[in-house]
């Protein structure tokens, strides 16, 4: 016979055998106990969670004969369950990846009206829902607005939000849930046993770590393992399998990370890719390492969680007596991050090492890329800034131009009209004692001299601690001072010697 994969050898075929998905099989052994099925189910959740499966089982168990007497799984004695594995004409399953137009929703609304043939429901199961036209939606929605009392949808999908609202609201919507580790394991622990493989608990786990919560993902890698030997399957045979980076080499490049030796970064890098190491994976790995060493250094029985090896989780713990918790924090922020920068990177080997070296050379305190950013949009603020927002601008108090930039932002929000036409005219700069200086030709000096000179002195102490002079570039007359003054509309006498 045909070698038979595992993920379909041990595919759940009642509610009893589906892991992690409580909260689902519950609400639909309940219904299926109460006679209160509905007419549309919309199964949606990260792929190998079990929707398809859950819809296969729902449907036998609907038209199951003795489905109450166990507990609303399908009996797999009575007449339907016995079809149900072979061709059953009231079972339809359809692929919408493939058969996505127009014609393909307006045969189901044709067929859907001929009763079914052995069962009580007409079951229609739609995988990859998401994938059907506007015009294929909008020819099923009158069916499932309205369908005949036969007739049950299940709708499966991994991206629900492709979905129009008005299929939406015509399901009952279920949230398939990516499933804990620990069940994961203890499920892969089941299939082995029952295949006679002897495992180490670490392997096992690991196997269920790599599958990220998906059952079939998980099941799929445990029947890759289970021919690596044919001893007892360990945990460095499943490292090896997976094609992830070793323990001791992750270890290693973190450890030269966390203690900033650049040239060993580097190497250990280098050794890793030249052994066939992809890129994205030892980043990945990375990460899981650093985020591990979180876990081992806040957690009090981490290894619980963890289940490494003894020696590995040993080293682990030395590893994180050392480091600081901000400087982990950074580290695993970084290495996260690198995974969509990695997919467009000209360079991704670069872009890696890149990342290792800033890692390396900060403490983690401040975030100096973050803060020279922000420093850049700062000073490319608008002019027209108001006063109570001044505090956001930087001035650099070794720049007379800066200075006189804060004092404009500072004084931009007050309603000075005749001021606005000194900025333009007025050069500062520091003289050789320091001094910081105001030069402006004749007209705006009066202005300034005669207005707001104590205003200005009182904005310019804000940024600077240096004496203040202001400069006229030309001499003032007796004559310009009295037409300034009638402009302003005064009748007061100003000493022109300066």
């Amino acid at each position: 016979m045909n070698y038979v994969a595992l993920y379909r050898k041990y595919r759940p075929q009642i509610f009893d055998d589906v892991i992690g998905q409580d909260h689902i099989i519950n609400t639909l052994r309940n219904q299926i106990l109460k006679d209160k099925v509905s007419h549309a189910y919309l199964f949606t959740g990260t792929r190998g969670t079990g929707k398809t499966t859950t819809a296969k089982i729902f449907a036998r168990a609907v038209n199951c004969s003795d489905a109450k007497q166990h507990n609303g799984n399908p009996c797999g004695k009575c007449a339907v369950c016995k079809d149900a594995g072979q061709a059953n004409l009231d079972i339809i399953e359809m692929d919408a990846a493939s058969n996505n137009g127009v014609d393909y929703a307006r045969d189901i609304r044709e067929k859907v009206q001929f009763p079914p043939i052995n069962g009580k429901y007409k079951v229609y199961i739609i995988d990859e829902v998401h994938m059907l036209s506007q015009g294929a939606f909008n020819a099923l929605l009158k069916t499932l607005e309205e369908p005949p009392a036969h007739a049950l949808f299940i709708l499966c999908t991994t991206e629900v939000h492709k979905i129009p609202a008005t299929i939406l609201s015509r399901c009952m919507r279920f949230d398939f849930r990516l499933v804990p580790t620990a069940t994961l394991a203890e499920h892969i622990a089941k299939i082995y046993d029952k295949e006679g493989k002897k495992y180490e608990k670490e392997a096992v786990f690991s196997i269920a770590q790599a599958g990220e919560g998906s059952v079939r993902d998980s099941v799929s890698i445990a029947d890759r393992c289970l021919s690596v030997s044919s001893g007892k399957l360990t945990y460095n045979d499943v490292l090896q399998v997976l094609g992830v980076s070793s323990k001791n080499s992750v270890s290693a490049l973190c450890d030269a990370i966390l203690d900033a030796r650049v040239g060993d970064i580097l190497t250990e890098i280098n050794n890793a890719v030249n052994s066939g190491k992809d890129v994205a994976r030892l980043s990945k790995d990375v990460s899981l390492y650093m985020r591990d060493l979180l876990m081992v250094k806040e957690c009090a029985n981490a290894n619980a969680a963890l289940c490494l090896p003894s020696d590995a989780y040993e080293k682990l713990v030395r590893t994180a007596e050392k480091i600081t918790l901000k400087k982990l924090l950074y580290a695993i922020d970084v290495f996260v991050g690198l995974d969509s920068k990695l997919k467009y990177a000209l360079s991704p080997l670069v872009t890696l090492e890149a990342a290792a070296l800033k890692v390396a050379c900060s403490s983690g305190e401040v975030d100096v890329d973050g803060l020279d950013k922000r420093i850049t949009r700062l000073e490319q603020l608008p002019q027209n800034i108001s006063a109570e927002n001044q505090s956001v601008f930087i001035v650099d108090k070794r720049n007379a131009k800066s200075i006189w930039k804060g004092v404009k932002l500072s004084l931009s929000g007050k309603n000075m009209p005749l001021l606005s036409g000194v900025w333009s005219e007025v050069r500062v700069n520091f003289d050789q004692d320091n001094s910081f200086i105001v030069t402006a030709p004749k007209g705006a000096y009066m202005l300034i001299d005669m207005e707001y000179k104590q205003i200005l002195l009182k904005e310019i102490s804000k940024f600077c601690d240096n004496s203040v002079t202001f400069v006229c570039e030309e001499k003032i007359s007796e004559s310009d001072l009295d037409r300034q003054l009638k402009n302003l509309g005064r009748d007061v006498r100003f000493d022109t010697k300066k």
